[in-house]
């Protein structure tokens, strides 16, 4: 019978080290474990930090359990506490703290990865309980814990929070019982790692992977994920991998998840799919690309960014733009027409006079451009009613139209005046031709409402390139022309000739008197109501100036303006009117109006020479004005022209707190491009529109139009000519934020306004009445 071998033996610690241990373990087998200490660490080194930690946990355990198992042999090894002696200088080289308690959770053990850990040496904690190293109740329930897991005799593992010198910290724990030969319970070995960055770090991206998941699926653009699909190395289609909610409200599309995108939509790859080919590009480029354009398939304006989220993935971010493109569409439309008669506007009659031109130019012919004006319009439009106006002005844009060629230009320029540009006359014989025959086609009757309406018109001429090289210079003679031929019996016309002097007299008597109005203080201003509907309360008022003329007693303003800009008087009146403004709106607010708006109109003139934000820090300054209460009206004019200019200026005005609103919107230049840059506050619908919003559905779509796109763009919308109740019951269902005109008031003096103010009852149901000549304080 083979014999055991004799028991190793463990040299005394003042014997010369051979630093070898020789343990015999084995139960019903035999087993040899040499380890030489020294030749331990050089084996774990090489292993990763966590490994290796559990390896010498591993071995550790090990030795600790045969020592344990044979503490019974030999006198030189007489306890458990010396076997912990001897497995410190393994443990030490531990990444993970490692303590042995014994039965009564005092401390054995306790290697350094330990000490680094809770910021105690081992000499502070061997020989003591938890208690020397946390607080009361924590201790209490450590060895309590501890206590329960010997007497069930289980290995545990478990992250416990406890408080240190460190602060509260995190540790992964991990227990086992440690058993004598004759399997009793005699201690504890325990394993711990802090894990407090971990579980924050993981909180941290468990935090960020939620909020980015709530930002992503309640984003409004739709986002696509794509898998590319390639063929010969080159991508031919996209795959559906994922798709957040909006991507399915602004498509329609459902389950489109593993589908291609040629099966999704089987058109896809024809060549006017835009964002098909720009998807291969980005796919094959790796480049990101931005894009705005039409997809037919869902009959769709869209703004998208594709780009590669890494290889063989591409993603798609886009917004459904149709709304807004319609919109612009019909705003662009207003831009070059005019709402009422389909006929090109100003703008466009200037671009086809420059065209014209041009052709002359290069044919050696003639350009002529005629300003024609119906004579007695304005008693049509008094006595019949601006809807029967409107109607003739209509059918004269209809017959104006069989009296000129299609490549001439016929052009509403305002009210009941009309441009006409010919092209390509080549005497002033065929000029006169095609003017006898406008004429003697307006002087036919019209049917207007069931009744016949006669009316003729007064024609002015100016011819390129005699009169004239631009439209400017053209426009201001063939409107001298007009007035000669209305001068010399109406219903004719007239060529320019450098001997016409308009009103010579009655201009120059003008504008002596404005160069003393200011002087002789016969400027007032006048103001008219303007109503927030949401509220019925009156929130502002438009400054409208007056001029009492010691001679010719009160002149209209569409009389002395024109002059005024002319002359460039515009510019010191605008400065009066800003300053008197001003003066009134600081008045009513110590007069218990508080809030109350003021109005000013600016001049082209007036806004590029005057000194204008200097002007306006002056009056707020002198008369304690809130920059709230004040709100300039720009003209379409003036944000057109010297853009970047004006756009210095325009931010100079916003940066003082003022309010900016532009005038007259629609009726000439409307774009949103400058809305967006210029970043006003509010559109002043123009009364053109609001004349026939009950009877008309045009200008009604037009309305609700300007309405629906200021509010996309934050603005405010304010209605100005509003007449009657119907016209008022119809922009309160579009949503219209204000409005002014003789259903609410007319214009008044300064002290009327304030009683009326205080007076005002909300909700009029009275029709305007008779017509004011009121104009605003500076004309466009």
């Amino acid at each position: 019978m083979k014999q055991d071998p004799p028991l190793p033996s463990i040299a005394p610690p003042d014997r010369p080290t051979p630093r070898r241990i020789a343990l015999w373990y084995g139960s019903g087998a035999t087993a040899w474990i040499v380890l030489t200490e020294g030749v331990l660490a050089d084996i774990v080194a090489p292993i990763p930090g966590l490994v290796r930690g559990l390896v010498l946990v591993a071995v550790s355990a090990l030795l600790l359990t045969v020592l344990l198992r044979r503490t019974c042999v030999g006198s030189r090894l007489s306890s458990i506490e010396a076997l912990a002696q001897r497995l410190r200088s393994i443990s030490d080289q531990a990444s993970q703290a490692i303590y042995v308690k014994d039965s009564q959770g005092r401390y054995l053990l306790f290697n350094r990865a330990a000490e680094q850990m809770l910021d105690r040496h081992a000499c502070e904690v061997i020989g003591q309980d938890d208690h020397a190293l946390f607080p009361e109740t924590e201790a209490a329930n450590l060895i309590e814990s501890d206590r329960k897991l010997m007497a069930e005799r289980r290995i545990e593992t478990i992250d416990r929070t406890l408080t240190t010198r460190s602060g509260v910290r995190t540790f992964s724990v991990t227990k086992a019982p440690l058993l004598d030969t004759a399997n009793r319970v005699v201690g504890l070995i325990g394993v711990s790692r802090d894990i407090t960055d971990l579980l924050t770090a993981s909180d941290a991206l468990r935090r960020s992977e939620a909020r980015y998941r709530s930002m992503f699926e309640n984003m409004l653009s739709g986002f696509i994920t794509h898998e590319v699909i390639y063929e010969n190395g080159r991508p031919v289609d996209f795959r559906y991998l994922f798709t957040n909610p909006s991507f399915e409200r602004h498509t329609g599309l459902k389950d489109v998840r593993g589908k291609l995108a040629s099966e999704v939509f089987p058109t896809l790859k024809g060549a006017d799919s835009e964002i098909y080919h720009l998807s291969l590009r980005v796919a094959e480029t790796g480049r990101a690309e931005k894009c705005e354009g039409y997809f037919a398939p869902l009959d769709m304006w869209f703004v998208a960014t594709i780009f590669m989220t890494e290889d063989g993935l591409l993603a798609v971010i886009f917004d459904n733009v149709t709304e807004r493109k319609s919109a612009e569409q019909k705003i662009e439309h207003l831009a070059y027409h005019d709402s009422l008669t389909g006929l090109p506007n100003r703008l466009l009659a200037e671009d086809r006079m420059t065209l014209a031109a041009a052709h002359a130019q290069r044919d050696r012919t003639m350009a002529a451009l005629l300003f024609l004006d119906l004579d007695s319009f304005k008693g049509i439009n008094d006595s019949l009613g601006h809807a029967c106006g409107d109607d003739l002005i209509r059918a004269v844009a209809e017959r104006l139209r069989g009296c000129v060629r299609e490549t001439d230009t016929i052009s509403r320029h305002g009210g009941d005046e009309f441009l006409i540009v010919l092209t390509g006359p080549r005497t002033s014989d065929a000029i006169s031709t095609t003017a006898h025959k406008i004429l003697a086609g307006i002087a036919q009757p019209f049917e207007i409402q069931g009744q016949p309406l006669l009316t003729t018109a007064s024609i002015g001429i100016a011819v390129y390139p005699d009169d004239g090289t631009d439209f400017a210079t053209l426009l201001k003679k063939a409107d001298t022309a007009m007035y000669h031929a209305k001068e010399e019996g109406r219903n004719t016309y007239r060529f320019f000739d450098q001997r016409m002097n308009i009103g010579v007299a009655e201009q120059l008597r003008l504008r002596n008197g404005l160069h003393q109005a200011l002087d002789n203080g016969e400027f007032e201003l006048h103001f008219q109501p303007q109503i927030d509907l949401a509220t019925d309360r009156v929130i502002g008022a438009e400054a409208l100036i007056r001029w009492n003329h010691p001679d010719l007693g009160r002149v209209p303003p569409d009389r002395f303006i024109p002059v005024a800009e002319e002359s460039g008087l515009i510019v010191p009146i605008g400065d009066w009117v800003l300053r008197e403004a001003c003066r009134r709106a600081a008045a009513w607010q110590s007069q218990g109006l508080a809030g109350v708006t003021v109005a000013v109109n600016l001049s082209a003139l007036q806004f590029k020479r005057g000194n204008l934000k200097q002007t306006i820090v002056n009056a707020l300054t002198e008369f304690g004005l809130d920059p709230a209460c004040l709100e300039l009206e720009l003209t379409e004019s003036i944000l057109i022209k010297d853009v970047e200019e004006v756009l210095a200026t325009v931010f100079q005005l916003k940066a003082l707190g003022l309010k900016l609103a532009i005038d007259d919107f629609g009726t000439g230049y409307s774009s949103l491009s400058y809305l967006k840059r210029f970043k006003v506050d509010k559109l002043k619908i123009d009364k053109s529109f609001i004349r026939d919003l009950a009877t008309d559905p045009d200008d009604a779509a037009i309305i609700r139009t300007i309405i629906q796109m200021a509010r996309n763009l934050n603005l405010r919308t304010i209605a100005e000519g509003v007449e009657n109740q119907e016209m008022l019951d119809l922009l309160r269902l579009f949503a219209c934020d204000e409005i002014q005109g003789y259903l609410i008031a007319r214009p008044m003096p300064a002290d009327e306004f304030v009683a009326f103010v205080r007076a005002y009852s909300p909700a009029p149901t009275d029709s305007a009445g008779e017509q004011s000549a009121a104009v605003p304080i500076l004309v466009r």
